[in-house]
């Protein structure tokens, strides 16, 4: 990548964490960020000068509203189109995939009935995770990380399916 490439992505990744902070610090609703991270998305589009790089974009628009709809304790109606949305584009990386599942699971209490498709995929990322070197750092992190998504679900009466009653 080029020195003036990378220095846009910095400026790119600059200009989100200042919006998500000064939005979060304002104590915005979840609406009003959804719909600023969605026009700082079609400003960089626009600068953007391969479809990857605005697929890059739109993915980090759809990881940035997941995590706000977790946070935010959001119904399926926000929290649904937006993992729907990330699962189209596809998970950047293993850890971005690691964050969604685990905040789905999570977020159970708020929409029970998505229990199912929630520990299916924590359950595939836990297999991609264990693929991992054992020596990484990451992958003993991301172990424990799906582990603790799974009892907080478990706090609620929340467990994967085929796990009750053992």
């Amino acid at each position: 990548m080029s020195r003036a490439r990378s220095e846009w992505w910095r400026t790119v990744a600059e200009q989100r964490e200042w919006l998500t902070f000064g939005l979060a610090h304002a104590e915005m609703p979840f609406e009003v960020i959804v719909a600023a991270l969605k026009d700082l998305e079609r400003q960089f589009s626009r600068e953007a000068r391969t479809p990857a790089e605005r697929l890059h974009l739109k993915r980090l628009t759809a990881l940035t509203a997941v995590h706000e709809a977790f946070s935010h304790m959001r119904p399926w109606q926000d929290f649904g189109p937006w993992l729907r949305r990330i699962r189209r584009l596809g998970f950047p990386t293993l850890w971005n995939r690691f964050h969604v599942s685990t905040i789905y699971v999570q977020s159970l209490p708020s929409f029970r009935e998505q229990a199912e498709d929630a520990f299916a995929m924590l359950a595939d990322t836990e297999r991609r995770v264990r693929r991992l070197p054992k020596h990484r750092h990451s992958r003993q992190q991301m172990l424990d990380g799906i582990e603790h998504a799974r009892r907080e679900a478990a706090r609620y009466g929340i467990e994967a399916p085929g796990k009750r009653g053992r």
